[in-house]
């Protein structure tokens, strides 16, 4: 059995001294958890540096590494807005699978059955919008929630 590794991402934001707002991605994996001042579930994303730190991220910008790599050997996540045979597209998850959702096609493709060497990752939803559609946005958000109330029933159950 193949082994892939699991993680994820998500953005920080924070302000600095000055008062500037400044943002970081988090490459770690997933928990939601209450803290001692909040106890309702909020998202975090552990890394393990000698010893594991969490940290809290914005929940929607939370995305699944695919498991792929794009042609400069960078990993593709949800979320990240590719390139490929003259293609645009973002990557989202989608009845089971990764797929990339085009912009100029209106359609999906399975990343999958993206070749490594030619597709590349261009930027994200989250720090590029410009890269996308209000239609393509859209989709992307309508498919998240679905998942998320997908997830929410089967935890309940």
């Amino acid at each position: 059995m193949a082994v892939r590794e699991i993680k994820y991402r998500g953005l920080k934001k924070f302000q600095i001294f000055s008062g500037e707002m400044r943002q970081v991605w988090i490459y770690g994996f997933f928990l939601k958890r209450g803290t001692y001042g909040d106890p309702s579930p909020q998202a975090h994303i552990f890394v393990y540096e000698n010893g594991y730190e969490g940290y809290r991220v914005d929940a929607s910008t939370i995305g699944q590494f695919t498991g792929f790599l794009d042609s400069q050997g960078r990993e593709i996540y949800e979320d990240d807005v590719v390139a490929y045979d003259g293609i645009r597209g973002v990557v989202s998850f989608h009845r089971g699978s990764f797929v990339v959702h085009t912009i100029h096609r209106r359609s999906r493709k399975l990343l999958s059955r993206i070749p490594q060497e030619s597709i590349q990752v261009i930027g994200n939803r989250f720090e590029n919008p410009q890269l996308l559609t209000n239609e393509v946005q859209t989709i992307v958000e309508n498919e998240r929630a679905a998942s998320s109330a997908v997830s929410a029933t089967s935890e309940a159950s």
